[in-house]
């Protein structure tokens, strides 16, 4: 398959997990009683998945040097990722999912217009000019269309 056509697929599988994930976090924290709890387990199965796949592959561990290299800003994702899973796991059961996730991708579009845009974090310069402007008017109206009442 062409590359150009796998990651956008790929892309497109990794979002169509999100609401997946965020019904599953729900009703773990409703069976356990506890959105902190759903959250700690569901990183200590992420953290087994990803070791097993590390150690299934083989994978060297890096350096320490080639960590302490790495720009502050990019040990973040940690604590983003699991604001993201404690707020999911909250919201979805209050919201509904797909409210939930309608909001949450607005959010996300505006943080990466915004993010391209100054090439913050070292990514790739895109400007915002009128049509991508319009764009994501369009995605973030879409939406709002697209949420339950």
């Amino acid at each position: 398959m062409k590359i150009w056509l796998l990651l956008p697929l790929m892309a497109v599988f990794a979002g169509a997990l999100i609401p997946v994930q965020a019904a599953a976090n729900a009703s773990l924290s409703k069976s356990l009683g506890s959105v902190v709890y759903a959250a700690l387990f569901l990183f200590i199965v992420g953290l087994a998945f990803v070791g097993s796949f590390v150690a299934a592959n083989r994978l060297p561990i890096p350096a320490l040097s080639t960590f302490l290299n790495a720009p502050a800003y990019s040990y973040i994702g940690g604590l983003i990722v699991g604001t993201y899973v404690l707020s999911i796991t909250y919201l979805a059961p209050k919201m509904g999912v797909g409210n939930a996730i309608c909001f949450i991708v607005t959010g996300q579009i505006i943080a990466a217009v915004v993010i391209d845009h100054f090439a913050l974090m070292g990514s790739a310069s895109s400007p915002l000019n009128l049509q991508r402007f319009g764009g994501v008017v369009l995605m973030i109206t879409g939406l709002f269309l697209a949420r339950s009442n």
